[in-house]
């Protein structure tokens, strides 16, 4: 395989998985995290004073907020998602041409794309969910340190996904050069 099909061939699959799973996983997380929030706040706040009559209202909502929780998520997934994709099938083509052209050793390959391609991802993932955040924050007012913490879930979740989809554009590379 020449070195530019191999790339382009992990860039483009990098970004198309980044795309899918950066908006499938920022629309559940936001679905989550808001309705979360509305357990803990109700948890606090007013537990004691929940009655029966309440709770077709809870319902409506946890579902309301459950959609602007998975909208917002979708709007912090999609660009984190599909930009860390490409840069990660970029990395993955370029650890593949320098260190396992032609493969020899698959399960270490695998292993290895699927660690650098973690770390790489939830690093990344971290600070580009900082700057979306502060991009729409009140500078002023922002409380990075907890912006830091906060998207710290996000960012993990994003790298395991990355992990777990970088043994799938392996796959694809062994399939070609070795019929595996």
């Amino acid at each position: 395989m020449k070195t530019f099909d191999l790339l382009w061939g992990t860039t483009w699959r990098g970004g198309a998985f980044g795309l899918v799973a950066g908006t499938m996983g920022g629309t559940a997380y936001g679905a989550v995290f808001a309705n979360a929030l509305l357990f803990f706040g109700l948890a606090t706040q007013a537990a004691a004073n929940f009655q029966r009559d309440d709770i077709p209202r809870a319902l409506v909502s946890m579902l309301f907020l459950a959609l602007i929780g998975a909208v917002v998520g979708a709007l912090f997934g999609v660009p984190t998602g599909i930009v860390v994709g490409i840069a990660n099938g970029l990395l993955i083509g370029i650890l593949t041409r320098a260190f396992f052209y032609p493969p020899k050793n698959t399960p270490a390959y695998r292993w290895a794309l699927a660690i650098v391609s973690a770390l790489f991802t939830a690093i990344t993932a971290w600070i580009c969910f900082i700057g979306i955040m502060l991009f729409y924050a009140n500078r002023n007012a922002a409380n990075v340190p907890v912006l830091a913490v906060i998207v710290l879930i996000p960012a993990l979740i994003a790298g395991v996904g990355a992990g777990r989809l970088s043994r799938l554009i392996a796959r694809w590379y062994t399939k070609l050069e070795v019929g595996d």
